[in-house]
């Protein structure tokens, strides 16, 4: 890929002795001051980053080997490619990336099965050789499985990597756009590539990608910074395009090729957007749009001989702008003190550039240079601490919201593994969510359910359900017993375990293998959608209802009282089994819960008039309204509305007074403990401060609520309280 790696000449610093000032001279050794209050002594602790690597495929660099492609046995050759992207993979996850960026057409030709383009050369070594598997739909299947996001790298305009004869011969096959379409072709740089300024030509790009988009589950679509591409301007030799196609609108060829990329760039947006809504569409350009110096005001205060703006004739300022693209990712491929371009003063024209705007920043990062560059910083003991302070800018600086690594294979390299280290030990310690486009539309899953810890011999075993369809994945949080929830703020990282994928079944599983005590913890899992919209939480402990599986750590306070009820007779599950603890609770049943706890028993021979003979609740609320425990609004008893917690609490003291509980009056002094006293009804006040003296209710939080409805949970502990605390006569 990078264009940095021809187009730029590393400088080198230049170390000028000036007599100064201290402060000065302090300036010009550590070039980063400027911009310290983003580059923190300790690593920021961030949820949400995007953390991504580059996987080249151009002339083999990352994927597959060159020693791969040459193997002759075709079931050895794909097995081995396999295992080699698995590897990837799997260091990928070990450094908590959370998404790759797979090269998929370096050179007008596919890494999946295409109607347009011939099977690429890097596959098996012959252009348009058939690989005998599809290496797209193997990647997605194994980054889906690792929770990787997957976003399908194309070089739209790139038909080769030279010119010499024996590529010429490997273009004239079937399918390839140099045979097919030779009006197309131009030489630059050492390299045929189709013209950008030709409208079929455009097509052709765009049907290429959205033949991806359409038959691959890809979460985004990436471009790398090839579009007008030159060594010197002029080369591509595209004035009868201009003449062609211009039809009098630009004055200039320049201004004629910066609209082509436009329109590429605003078509494909649009499809993608009309196909696959949640599809991202990003772009990684050249570190630089424009120089300041060159007449653009609006562009960086930075000395390059390359930009998007003049060189490549991509107006990617413009993209951001219009919000036509979802992220964009420049190549800032130096450091600090690089004199033409600062790391930190592109980073933050960029920032400036994206903020307030539908438009994702992601910083292109120069792993690769890292002790093979001229730049003094990039090498030696100054290359771990220039990373750090890239890597901690891209965290602090709150238009950045992620970074991608230029190129997976780097990561193997004996000069970089103190870099490596640094990553792992030091700046990404912790896993990070991908974070969230609103403008791409999803929303929450629903919460997870069901949730159960299981003590396994080695660690501790997690189950949960969901059968919301829109879960793409899970989030696991471990907190010991005691912390606070918090699964929001930042400061959540250092909670997050993992993140799982969502598999077919309802039931979902993970097992904690760093814990042996199940009981001095507990586990928070929310269900995210592939846009990575999150859900409130299912908190899950060891303290859960032997009998009712959504009785779990939300509702720890009442599980020993809804356990004993059980076992007394007094409730029961729904169909499912469920006690469904947060519902409200209808008059009727609650008046069947007090009928059996108190073990009321009566004749009766009239009821209220709206409840029917033959229904559930029938015999209990007869005997209620026969004892004088209940009573209701004229002959009507509303037995479906919801009961309130202050009709409840006087229908338990009621119920108490009829079945001889050791009970007196109340001193109402009892109802200034709630701070939202005066909200309860006259006829309820004796019957709240009564139940507040006993410790049957002592409200939440400093308030009793009193015309709150009452969930299942908060009467199963009321009833609880009684029989555990009242003396009956």
């Amino acid at each position: 890929m990078k264009s940095c790696l021809r187009r730029f000449v590393s400088v080198v610093l230049l170390f000028i002795v000036i007599i100064g000032t201290s402060t000065f001279n302090e300036a010009q050794s550590e070039p980063w001051k400027a911009y310290e209050k983003f580059i923190p002594a300790e690593t920021p602790i961030i949820k949400r980053h995007l953390r991504g690597a580059w996987i080249s495929t151009v002339v083999n660099l990352d994927w597959p080997s060159t020693d791969t492609v040459k193997i002759a046995n075709s079931e050895e050759r794909i097995k081995k490619s396999k295992e080699e992207l698995i590897e990837i993979l799997d260091k990928a996850v070990e450094l908590k990336f959370n998404a790759i960026f797979f090269q998929v057409s370096p050179e007008g030709d596919a890494l999946y099965k295409s109607k347009i383009v011939p099977w690429s050369r890097y596959l098996t070594g012959t252009f348009g050789k058939d690989p005998g598997f599809d290496p797209l739909a193997f990647a997605i299947e194994e980054a889906h499985k690792r929770n990787l996001e997957i976003h399908a790298w194309f070089n739209p305009y790139r038909v080769s990597m030279n010119t010499n004869s024996s590529t010429v011969s490997s273009l004239n096959i079937e399918k390839s756009v140099y045979k097919e379409h030779p009006e197309w072709i131009k030489k630059s740089m050492n390299r045929f590539v189709v013209d950008p300024g030709i409208p079929e030509a455009r097509k052709w790009v765009i049907d290429r990608v959205m033949e991806v988009v359409e038959n691959y589950d890809v979460d985004g679509v990436h471009f790398d910074d090839y579009f007008y591409y030159e060594e010197y301007e002029g080369e591509l030799k595209d004035q009868d395009t201009f003449n062609k196609y211009n039809n009098g609108k630009f004055k200039n060829l320049g201004d004629f090729r910066r609209n082509n990329t436009y329109l590429l760039i605003k078509e494909l947006s649009e499809k993608i957007r009309s196909a696959k809504p949640w599809v991202k569409f990003g772009v990684s350009p050249a570190g630089i749009w424009a120089n300041k110096k060159d007449g653009h005001p609006d562009g960086s205060n930075t000395n390059s001989s390359f930009t998007n703006y003049d060189k490549s004739f991509a107006d990617t300022k413009k993209w951001v702008e219009e919000e036509i693209i979802d992220y964009i990712a420049p190549q800032i491929y130096f450091t600090f003190a690089n004199p033409r371009a600062p790391y930190g003063e592109l980073a933050s024209w960029w920032s400036n550039v994206c903020k307030g705007k539908n438009v994702h920043l992601y910083i292109g990062q120069a792993f690769y240079k890292i002790n093979d560059d001229t730049d003094e910083y990039f090498k030696g003991s100054n290359a771990v601490p220039e990373l750090s302070r890239q890597l901690k800018f891209n965290m602090a600086k709150p238009e950045i919201m992620g970074t991608i690594m230029f190129r997976f294979k780097n990561f193997e390299d004996s000069g970089k593994q103190q870099a490596v280290g640094a990553i792992k030990n030091n700046l990404w310690t912790t896993n990070s969510l991908v974070p969230v486009m609103p403008w791409k539309g999803g929303s929450a899953p629903d919460t997870p359910t069901l949730g159960k810890l299981e003590s396994l011999s080695k660690g501790v075993k997690l189950t949960w359900t969901d059968n919301d369809p829109d879960t793409a994945y899970f989030a696991v949080y471990r907190f010991n017993l005691g912390e606070k929830t918090d699964i929001v703020s930042d400061e959540s990282a250092l909670r997050l375990l993992t993140t799982i994928r969502k598999n077919r079944s309802g039931v979902q599983e993970f097992v904690d293998y760093e814990i042996s005590n199940a009981d001095s913890v507990y586990y928070v899992v929310t269900a995210l959608d592939r846009l990575h919209n999150e859900s409130e939480g299912l908190a899950v402990s060891t303290n859960q209802s032997e009998y009712f599986p959504d009785v779990g750590m939300k509702y720890s306070w009442a599980v020993d009282a809804i356990d004993m009820l059980y076992e007394k007779g007094v409730i029961k599950g729904d169909e499912n089994g469920m006690y469904n603890p947060g519902v409200n609770t209808k008059r009727g049943d609650f008046t069947i819960m007090i009928v059996k706890a108190l073990g009321f028993e009566a004749e009766f021979t009239d009821n209220f008039a709206d409840v029917k003979p033959g229904s559930y609740y029938y015999d209990a609320i007869g005997i209620a309204r026969e004892l004088g425990i209940v009573k209701g609004d004229g002959n009507n008893f509303n037995p479906d509305a919801n009961i309130t917690r202050e009709d409840m609490m006087v229908i338990v003291v009621n119920a108490l007074n009829k079945a001889g509980a050791k009970i007196e009056k109340a001193d109402p002094k009892y109802l200034d403990n709630y701070s939202d006293a005066k909200n309860i009804s006259n006829y309820a006040k004796e019957a709240v401060a009564l139940l507040t003296a006993k410790g049957i209710v002592n409200g939440f939080d400093g308030r009793i609520n009193p015309k709150g409805m009452a969930t299942r949970a908060e009467i199963a502990v009321v009833f609880a309280n009684v029989l555990n605390k009242i003396e009956f006569m």
